[in-house]
């Protein structure tokens, strides 16, 4: 990388940038008033969403007319890139060598012409091109992308030397399975098929999720045939790493066959984990539940195992009796064992769903006194705590605080704080209540508790407050984000690259080069420019998940200490006018189904869950069938893709809910869950309030829904300006 000069760039917020492009575009801001980079930025844009002619030819004009500047070379970029893509090769490289003139782009305008050689069938002048870009840009983002062109034109020319050259000199090959298979190519061409066979096994073995895996498996067998005795034999680690990654895939017959195959040379721990393998995968093909019952192991750990496998299976079959007998087995046999733990959780959830919360608070006890450290004990102690409160016994309170104390830092904090402020307010103690939920609105302001203590305190009022010595042990709130830090001087010219490729609407050239200046560097802001290049691509997964990363914690903090520009990036809105005219078509708010949607598919209107649920608004295709029928429209689950169908459908489908059970929380319970799980949740007990229900939901995935859409809700709602904030 040339050496960048150290400058501290101040932080241009995406809606800014955005917003002086749609001004310098809309009409009463003529285009007069446009300079050249603002009008490049028009035209890229164009260009990037029509692809058409008309937009190619408008750029073309714009090029033309701005001679030798930056401005010209950048569009040139554009079109060259256009060009190639459409191999339109001649043209391309004209445009390309123009483009070549920008050094701070120099390496795109290289590489795209590389292609373009290519293409043409020009082979040697493009591994020439690739060569020099190595040369002269060794840390380009582009890097992993050039090598593996070159080195498949060095073999494509009969140059397998270069080939292995080049990827020596890359140095990042071993974890690359794409790399891996060229250089095994490259070994073959060069006359060494025994060390060409052993890429080929770590493909095949160590890489065998990788489509790579699948091309050597078939180099393999033909180099055996062709070795013979020379042909070098796997490691029993690698066979086993195959046969564990079938399994962990869940390819149960797959995993099956390499096991069994592997078992006649296996002896020892490895010999049982393979029989208990090969039973587990039979029993997932259908066998009977005898296979794992039967089946005898020496090694405690892998006994353990077998006994939690045996309880799971007994727990998919519905014989609540034998999965207990199969737990009690492993905690008397083995009672240390990290499976005994998994063992006693999974049957205390088996009752926890079927609403028998005493039968699993036996289980949850045992998991908290046995493994007091263990993965699941904050949870168990958790739901121990909520039985109590939920049958009003008295111990509930000490419950409640021994929680805070013991599991500091647990992700039922914020239910704990809310709760005793509950039962300090049914007691008749308002300040130790307002204590507790004045640190839950400190500490955890947009939070679903958060919100809820939010309205106890307008109830209650915030003064006086009790001390109470519980919340001395809370850790304190995060720092608060830093966003104007400047950009280090090993990161500059990366962030400026990056600035001009999101002018170029060349979003995820720019995203990537914000990521590689966040490696380089550490500056949380550089995540949150990438994901903002995202949301502009339209990436809305990719865009909240880098925020995220940079920024964890975002709904600790009030609404007012953190710049919008943070939160509107966490929290952004597509469809907007669609979503605005189905809510108020159907009577529903229109923040409520902007929360609902970035819970349900990020605003990706591609998004198919692993449930089959399709779309914006995430509907089943069974259920959206149904509801097209009561709407009288058409129905297809191609249609479910469209953003306007789905959402009609979603937000007819959201107030049906709505009507039915009058009253928010459990309606999007039943949007996430099912009406007939509703219903039996809602005959469990009679619920004091609207939280108790939701915090009674057994079903983790349901329970965390309703609470997220609802903060999701109130966090659109701010952003809008219509309700009052912290």
């Amino acid at each position: 990388m040339r050496a960048a000069r150290p400058i501290a760039h101040s932080f241009l917020p995406s809606t800014l940038l955005v917003l002086a492009v749609f001004l310098a575009a809309t009409p009463g801001h003529g285009r007069p008033s446009r300079g050249p980079e603002e009008e490049l930025t028009r035209l890229a844009q164009q260009l990037r969403e029509t692809g058409s002619e008309q937009a190619y030819r408008e750029l073309v004009a714009f090029a033309q007319s701005q001679s030798d500047s930056v401005s010209a070379a950048r569009a040139a970029l554009l079109l060259g890139r256009h060009d190639q893509q459409r191999k339109r090769y001649r043209e391309a490289r004209v445009w390309l060598a123009r483009a070549s003139a920008d050094p701070l782009l120099r390496e795109y305008a290289l590489y795209w012409d590389a292609l373009a050689l290519r293409g043409a069938a020009q082979p040697a002048a493009a591994l020439e091109q690739l060569a020099r870009i190595r040369r002269e840009f060794p840390e380009s983002v582009l890097s992993q992308e050039v090598v593996r062109a070159l080195v498949e034109l060095a073999l494509e020319l009969g140059r397998p030397m270069r080939a292995l050259e080049e990827l020596e000199a890359y140095g990042e090959v071993e974890r690359n399975p794409a790399l891996l298979l060229l250089r095994a190519r490259a070994l073959e061409r060069v006359g060494r098929p025994e060390a060409a066979a052993q890429h080929y096994n770590r493909l095949y073995y160590e890489f065998s999720e990788s489509p790579e895996a699948e091309q050597a498996a078939v180099r393999r067998r033909a180099l055996a045939q062709m070795l013979g005795r020379k042909f070098p034999a796997a490691s029993r680690e690698q066979q086993l790493a195959r046969a564990e990654s079938q399994y962990r895939r869940r390819r149960w017959r797959s995993a099956q066959e390499e096991f069994r195959a592997l078992l006649p040379r296996l002896e020892g721990r490895d010999a049982q984990r393979a029989r208990l393998r090969i039973a587990q995968c039979q029993v997932r093909l259908g066998a009977h539940v005898a296979v794992l019952a039967r089946l005898q192991l020496t090694d405690p750990d892998l006994d353990a195992e077998r006994l939690f496998a045996l309880a799971q299976r007994y727990r998919q079959l519905r014989q609540s009796d034998a999965m207990v007998r199969a737990a009690e087995q492993a905690a008397e046999k083995y009672p240390n064992s990290s499976w005994t733990e998994e063992a006693l959780f999974s049957a205390g959830n088996q009752f926890w769903i079927e609403l028998n919360r005493s039968r699993a608070a036996e289980f949850y006890r045992r998991v908290v006194e046995l493994f007091p450290r263990g993965r699941y004990a904050a949870t168990a102690h958790w739901r121990l705590s909520w039985t109590a409160y939920l049958e009003r016994r008295p111990e509930a309170v000490s419950l409640l605080e021994m929680h805070l104390a013991r599991f500091r830092g647990s992700p039922y904090t914020e239910n704990a704080l809310y709760w005793l402020g509950r039962l300090a307010e049914q007691s008749g103690e308002l300040p130790r209540a307002r204590a507790f939920y004045a640190k839950l609105v400190g500490t955890y302001p947009y939070t679903y508790f958060g919100l809820q203590a939010r309205q106890r305190q307008r109830e209650l009022g915030a003064e006086p407050t009790a001390a109470v010595p519980v919340l001395t042990l809370l850790p304190a709130p995060p720092e608060l984000p830093v966003l104007d830090e400047p950009v280090p001087p090993e990161g500059s010219e990366r962030w400026e690259r990056a600035q001009a490729l999101r002018r170029l609407a060349l979003y995820e050239l720019a995203e990537s080069e914000l990521r590689a200046a966040h490696t380089t560097t550490g500056v949380p802001r550089l995540l949150l420019e990438a994901a903002q290049v995202a949301l502009e691509a339209g990436r809305f997964w990719t865009g909240i998940s880098l925020a995220r990363q940079a920024y964890p914690s975002l709904e600790r903090w009030p609404l007012a200490a953190v710049p919008e520009e943070l939160w509107r990036t966490i929290y952004p809105v597509a469809f907007r006018e669609q979503i605005d005219r189905y809510a108020t078509r159907y009577a529903l708010d229109p923040m409520l189904v902007r929360g609902l949607i970035r819970q349900e598919s990020l605003f990706q209107p591609d998004a198919v869950s692993r449930a089959g649920a399709v779309g914006l608004m995430q509907i089943l295709p069974r259920t959206g069938y149904q509801i097209a029928r009561r709407q009288r429209l058409p129905y297809s689950r191609q249609r479910l893709f469209g953003p306007e169908y789905n959402l009609r459908l979603g937000t007819a489908h959201l107030a049906e809910l709505l009507q039915e059970f009058a009253q928010l929380e459990l309606a999007l319970a039943a949007y996430n869950a099912g009406r007939h799980r509703v219903a039996s949740w809602q005959n469990e007990r009679e619920f004091a309030e609207p939280a108790e229900f939701v915090e009674s939901i057994p079903i983790t995935e349901t329970r965390e829904y309703v609470q997220i859409v609802l903060r999701n809700a109130e966090i659109y709602r701010q952003l809008q300006g219509g309700a009052e904030q912290p």
